[in-house]
């Protein structure tokens, strides 16, 4: 028989609840396909991942729950009911890629307001309090304020900011680039994405604390109510978390199980807490009716409005008395938060005087466009940050103009070449100069590959020429063994568990124009199975562009079960064993005027939806024959003997009965050496050639019938 649960933080509300024994198995699987349909938490299966691996953690977690039941049944004494304001250094560490996750600092001290109105009770939507929760809904008296001072005591404003690319779904890992003391400093880490599913943010519960772990991983776009943060949550996701971070469960935390609704009591099911009413299934939107634990006493309906559950920051706005008792318990204890409120932290981390710091210098392109034709305009962003800016000098190799002091300076770039930019930034503190080399590419008018091109991918430099993107774990990767004849391939990452976003892989550029007169194909070879659940969205969109990537045409289309797949079945983690496992893909050239382009790249573009890896081998840039009268086209046998080499190479060709030029380019494009040679009466050519820098360098032959390129090596 259910017990009565009577709460000893309602002494004179005179509330009394009763949790509900049975529920039905419709209404529990109706409550977990909704919860799979919203965004939500991600720190409760965080934790019991963490558990899993580690059985001493499971201890901890016992002991925990332990811990909350008595904190409701009133045998631990806590400082909740002491009118004294505690106030959390925080320090905010952004991840980023230059994207728009590289939040402002206007941006975190809105959500440093969001916090401070919340856990005070001053937050404007206060009215909304439903008049059944108005007497239990409490100033928790904490506030939160920027460090000014870091773990070494030097001038912050409370923001670090990390460039790194596991900013995608790094999860646990953005923890090993960058953390502060976490017995003094709350660590938030912000980043674009979060590897678990359908999660905005997650946190590490008391019990688990961690030197090397502790904090709050939240995306970017969940942070405060201005610049890219989300109306819908205003910046009450990290509420939410926080609210973990202090020791908070979920009302709904067996999301379920039968004791949500009570077979014993309130302390020992659900959140262990008892002017929360029993709540069986989170809230999403804004259900101010739900009502999912019918025989608790008095009936009350769900607190939707509760900063724990799952309903829209436009809905919630309050935490309880037994709530506020939880928190205080854990922050009047040193060995979980208690440090991060004391004394000495506050003087170690400045949180109570103002500390003016020098700046640090940072900067990007708009649209991260570093690569560029020549004759192309770009605008730079100061993006400086730690300190108000006074003075700044910019310097443009190779720009036009070459210096500037705006923040957002228009630059243009009219010769070829790879330019360096520096940033020197300024105050009455001190300054701070950065100087980013080789940041700006220029291509030429006509790129020094030319087509007929073929790609395997088995040689080192593809590493050079072929830029991918590659998010944490997830993304373009070269791999050997699995490739077309065995050979080495480009693959992009993909599982059940990857995010679902874009990798994009880039081609060098090429001149198409030795094909102008022909139709050029863009062929290549894919490898894929669908998963073991089937029916994948994964798929392969390739682009090509004539002016740089300002402006990108779709060349062809390939989804994962249709025109990708290339074997029959479904196997999860797949990839392929034999040549029979690959299909071959061809693009035509010419419907999107691309024969004229001298400066023609290509991207292919892979989307994940939870799929399996996608395969690329042997990418070729040929032609299809129009008719006998067409100008015969030759790939010429050649040799570059040896490959690496030191210094000295032989180019060899055989089969050759006429005059060629021999054109020896860097990977920039910049030509370095050209020659013309006449065959020898038995049709071959031994050229020797020597290049003094170490490096990778193209070697072009081309003659009225031939044009072809290879690659070599310099080494040192």
């Amino acid at each position: 028989m259910s017990k009565i649960a009577y709460s000893p933080f309602l002494k004179g509300i005179g509330v009394v609840y009763m949790k509900k024994s049975i529920i039905s198995f419709g209404l529990l699987m109706f409550a977990l396909i909704a919860k799979s349909q919203y965004l939500e938490c991600g720190t409760d299966r965080y934790h019991e991942e963490l558990r899993s691996n580690n059985p001493l953690l499971q201890n901890a977690y016992d002991e925990y729950l332990q811990e909350l039941s008595q904190i409701a049944e009133g045998k631990i004494v806590s400082n909740h009911n002491k009118k004294a304001v505690v106030t959390i250094p925080v320090v905010f560490h952004v991840i980023h890629e230059y994207g728009d996750e590289n939040i402002s600092k206007e941006q975190i001290l809105d959500q440093i307001r969001v916090l401070n109105e919340d856990f005070r009770r001053r937050n404007a939507d206060t009215t909304k309090t439903r008049s059944i929760f108005k007497s239990i809904a409490v100033d928790c008296e904490i506030e939160f304020k920027l460090a000014t001072k870091d773990p070494n005591g030097d001038c912050t404003d409370g923001i670090t900011r990390t460039v790194s690319n596991l900013t995608n779904g790094g999860d646990e890992e953005v923890k090993k680039l960058i953390r502060w003391d976490y017995k003094r400093y709350l660590n938030i880490w912000v980043v674009k994405s979060i590897a678990q599913k359908n999660v905005l943010g997650y946190s590490r519960l008391p019990y688990a604390t961690s030197e090397s772990e502790d904090g709050i991983v939240v995306l970017s776009n969940y942070v405060g109510t201005i610049g890219t943060g989300d109306l819908t949550y205003k910046g009450r996701t990290l509420t939410h978390e926080i609210g973990h971070w202090l020791g908070l469960l979920h009302p709904f935390q067996n999301d379920g199980a039968t004791d949500d609704c009570g077979t014993s009591n309130c302390t020992t099911s659900g959140d262990r807490i008892c002017d929360t009413p029993p709540v069986l299934k989170p809230s999403f939107g804004c259900p101010l009716g739900n009502n999912t634990c019918t025989i608790d006493s008095p009936d009350l309906l769900d607190m939707v409005e509760n900063f724990m559950d799952y309903a829209n920051g436009t809905c919630t706005n309050m935490f309880s008395a037994g709530q506020k008792g939880v928190m205080s318990f854990y922050l009047s204890r040193s060995n979980f938060r208690g440090n991060n409120i004391s004394a000495a932290t506050a003087a170690s981390t400045g949180i109570n005087i103002s500390n003016p710091c020098a700046p640090k210098a940072d900067f990007h392109v708009v649209g991260k466009r570093t690569n560029i034709c020549k004759g192309t305009s770009v605008q730079f962003n100061d993006l400086s940050w730690n300190g108000e800016i006074v003075d700044r000098v910019w310097t443009f190799e190779g720009g036009s103009p070459s210096s500037s002091t705006f923040a957002s300076p228009t630059v243009a770039y009219n010769q070829p070449g790879k330019y360096k930019v520096t940033l020197k930034v300024t105050n009455s503190l001190g300054e701070s100069e950065i100087t980013k080399t080789d940041f700006m590419v220029v291509q030429e008018d006509v790129s020094y590959l030319k087509s007929p091109f073929y790609e395997s991918f088995d040689s080192d430099v593809s590493e050079f020429t072929w830029p991918k993107e590659l998010k944490y774990k997830y993304g373009w990767k070269r791999v050997s063994g699995v490739g077309y004849n065995n050979s080495t391939a480009e693959v992009c990452v993909i599982d059940a568990d990857a995010p679902v976003t874009t990798f994009a892989l880039y081609s060098p550029y090429f001149d198409i124009t030795p094909h102008k007169d022909y139709s050029p194909i863009l062929s290549f070879r894919t490898a894929y199975s669908l998963p073991a659940a089937g029916g994948s969205g994964d798929r392969m969109i390739v682009y090509g562009s004539s002016d740089c990537g300002t402006t990108w045409r779709v060349l062809g289309a390939f989804i994962g079960i249709t025109t990708l797949k290339s074997v029959d079945g479904t196997t999860d983690n797949w990839s392929p064993k034999s040549n029979a496992d690959w299909k071959i893909q061809k693009l035509g050239l010419s419907q999107n005027g691309f024969e004229q382009s001298t400066n023609l790249i290509f991207k292919f573009e892979v989307t994940s939806n939870s799929g399996n890896s996608i395969y690329l081998d042997d990418v070729n840039i040929d032609r299809w024959v129009l008719s006998t009268d067409n100008k015969k086209v030759y790939n010429q046998a050649l040799n570059l003997v040896p490959n690496p080499a030191q210094k000295n190479f032989m180019v060899e060709i055989s089969e050759i009965f006429e005059p060629i030029n021999i054109e020896i380019t860097n990977i920039h494009g910049q030509k370095i050496q050209s020659l013309s040679i006449d065959a020898s009466q038995n049709g071959e050519i031994n050229a020797p050639i020597s290049i003094e820098n170490s490096g990778v360098y193209f070697v072009r032959i081309y003659n009225a019938s031939i044009n072809y390129t290879e690659r070599i090596v310099i080494t040192e």
